[in-house]
C-alpha cells in the first residue's frame, strides 16, 4: 500500500494508543536530532527531569527505546534474580501478562486469584508475602478499567520485608501515581497513553527499595541491553555527550518532552481531575444507555471506561462504520465488553457525546 494512498483513518477512542495533540505532533514531524553532543544531551536531561516531576520520583527516570512491556521486563531481571518468589495479583489479561513475564525471568510465582471489576486485596497480598521478595501490581487493568490500590499494597510488601513493582502502563498520567510518595520501589510506564505520546518508549523509575536491590545483586542480570546498571554506567561516564548505552529514538523522545511539559504545565491535579470527571460523564451516559460498568464503584479508572456489553462485537462495528473506533474486550471478556479510551487530542467532552451517540445508536441496531 502506498504511504499517499492511505485510507481515512477512523478517530480514536481505543485503550491506547491516543491520537497526538497538534503540538506535539508538530515537533515529531522535525528533522532528526542527533542522539549525541550538547544539543541532546541537554534535551534528554530536560525530559528526565520532567518525567521525575511527572512520576513524583526523585531518582531520574530511564527512557528505553521499546514498550512498557520491554521495562517490566527489564524491571523483573534486574530487581528480582532467579528461583525468588513474587506476588502478582491475577487483576486481568495484563495481570496474567505480569506473571507470564515473571515466570520468563525464572522467578517463582504466588498469583493472588481477584474477582473481575474488584480490587486486589492489600490484606489478602500481605499474607501472601511471607517469605517473597517482592510484588508486582498493576495499577490500573487495562481490560477492565479498575484501579488497583497500589499505595495500600506497597505499605503491605514494606511491611513484609518485600519490595513493590507497578506497571503503571495505563494509569501514569491519567491517575494519581506519585512514585516516591505512594512507596512504589520500581513503576514502569510507556507513552502511548496517559502521557499522550507516541508509541516506542517505556519508562523506568526507581524507588528505594529497587535501587537498592539493583545495588544488591550477586551478578548481573543476564541481558547486555536491559541491564540497568549499564545504563547507570553511561549516564555517570558518558552523561557529558552520550548518557544512555544506545541510539535513542530522539524524534519519539522530543514528542514525549512536548506532551510531559503540556501535562505539568495544566498541574497534575487539576490534569487528573479533569479526566476523571470526563470518565464520570462517560460512565454516566453508557449507564443510561443500560450498559453497567465493570468496575465496582469507587475503582474507576480515569482513561479506561469498561462496560458490559451483550451485544459488543456488533457495537464496536457500528461505531467504526461512523468514523470512530473504540475497544472490545480482553480474554476473559472477549465479546462481552466494550472499552473507551480518554486518551490523547481525542479525550473531550465532545467526543464523549459523539460517542454516546453513536453507541446509542448501534444499540437501537
Amino acid at each position: 500500500m502506498e504511504l499517499n494512498d492511505l485510507p481515512p483513518m477512523p478517530e480514536l477512542m481505543i485503550v491506547g494508543p491516543g491520537e497526538l495533540h497538534d503540538g506535539d505532533l508538530e515537533v515529531l514531524g522535525r528533522q532528526v536530532v542527533a542522539h549525541y553532543g550538547d544539543t541532546w544531551t541537554a534535551l534528554h536531561a530536560d525530559l528526565v527531569t520532567a518525567l521525575g516531576a511527572l512520576l513524583g520520583a526523585a531518582d531520574p527516570p530511564y527512557v528505553i527505546p521499546g514498550t512498557g512491556t520491554t521495562c517490566l521486563d527489564m524491571v523483573a531481571m534486574n530487581l528480582f534474580e532467579p528461583g525468588q518468589t513474587v506476588v502478582i495479583p491475577d487483576t486481568g489479561f495484563f495481570g496474567n501478562r505480569l506473571i507470564e513475564v515473571a515466570q520468563a525471568n525464572r522467578l517463582e510465582v504466588r498469583a493472588i486469584a481477584v474477582d473481575v471489576g474488584a480490587p486486589a486485596d492489600p490484606a489478602i497480598v500481605r499474607d501472601a508475602l511471607r517469605g517473597a521478595a517482592g510484588v508486582l501490581v498493576t495499577h490500573v487493568e487495562t481490560s477492565t478499567g479498575v484501579r488497583h490500590p497500589i499505595a495500600d499494597i506497597a505499605a503491605a510488601a514494606h511491611d513484609a520485608g518485600a519490595i513493590c513493582v507497578v506497571d503503571g502502563i495505563a494509569s501514569v498520567g491519567g491517575e494519581r501515581c506519585d512514585a516516591d510518595a505512594m512507596g512504589l520501589d520500581a513503576l514502569v510506564t510507556s507513552t502511548q497513553k496517559g502521557l499522550e505520546a507516541p508509541p516506542g518508549l517505556g519508562i523506568v523509575a526507581l524507588g528505594r527499595g529497587g535501587r537498592g536491590r539493583l545495588d544488591a545483586r550477586s551478578e548481573p542480570p543476564p541481558s547486555w541491553y536491559l541491564d540497568l546498571r549499564r545504563w547507570d554506567w553511561y549516564r555517570r561516564e558518558w552523561g557529558s555527550w552520550h548518557p544512555h548505552p544506545v541510539t535513542m529514538p530522539t524524534s519519539l523522545m522530543l514528542a514525549l518532552l512536548s506532551s510531559t511539559r503540556r501535562i505539568l504545565a495544566a498541574g497534575m491535579d487539576a490534569w487528573i481531575d479533569a479526566r476523571a470527571a470526563l470518565a464520570r460523564t462517560l460512565r454516566e451516559g453508557l449507564r443510561d444507555l443500560g450498559l453497567e460498568p465493570v468496575p465496582q464503584a469507587g475503582v474507576e479508572s480515569n482513561m479506561v471506561v469498561a462496560v458490559w456489553c451483550d451485544e459488543a462485537p456488533r457495537v464496536q462495528r457500528s461505531v467504526l462504520e461512523h468514523g470512530v473506533q473504540i475497544s472490545g474486550g480482553l480474554a476473559p471478556l472477549a465479546g462481552k465488553t466494550l472499552r473507551i479510551g480518554l486518551m490523547g487530542r481525542t479525550a473531550t467532552e465532545a467526543m464523549v457525546e459523539r460517542v454516546l451517540d453513536l453507541v446509542a445508536r448501534a444499540l437501537k441496531g
